[in-house]
């Protein structure tokens, strides 16, 4: 399922192409505004608001990827999550990033906490035959990948998102 990084004309966007030894690809700031109704989400200890008015969310699309990530922020500037969006790829078309998504995600607090989600979307989708076992294979992979880069290694992701703040003037 092809996913589009969406925004709303009257939010606050930026786009820029990162040449970096740690990311290459195209990364995304936007500060959402005039949001209908907020988002909430359980991390298995709360109920956390993701998405409200003045929130901001930071996504990157690495060149020839097989994930998108999303940095969660409130409307404060506080981290709120880093979210992984498991693709088969991820590319750009009209100047708009998009993912293929393969349905499987990973979300890492800030306190370090890993969560698995929607893996019974997966194994729902290669039962259904709406993705392959190559998909399926590709999925678990990048999870494990992601897992050893980031999940593992939370310095890792602090220093991206001090990057990328720095780079949209947070």
């Amino acid at each position: 399922m092809r996913k589009r990084f969406a925004y709303k004309s009257d939010d606050q966007y930026q786009q820029i192409t990162v040449d970096e030894t740690f990311f290459k690809g195209v990364v995304c700031f936007v500060t959402l505004q005039n949001v209908a109704k907020p988002k909430y989400i359980e991390n298995g200890k709360e109920k956390l608001c993701i998405i409200d008015n003045g929130y901001s969310l930071i996504e990157a699309y690495p060149d020839n990827g097989k994930y998108a990530l999303t940095i969660m922020f409130d409307n404060r500037g506080k981290l709120i999550e880093w979210y992984f969006d498991i693709a088969k790829s991820v590319g750009i078309e009209n100047g708009i990033p998009f993912e293929d998504d393969l349905y499987l995600d990973m979300a890492i607090m800030p306190d370090g906490k890993k969560i698995i989600l929607d893996e019974d979307e997966l194994l729902a989708a290669r039962i259904e035959g709406i993705i392959s076992q190559e998909d399926m294979d590709s999925a678990y992979n990048t999870l494990r990948e992601l897992e050893k880069k980031y999940a593992s290694c939370l310095e890792n992701l602090i220093r991206l998102t001090e990057y990328y703040k720095n780079r949209f003037c947070l």
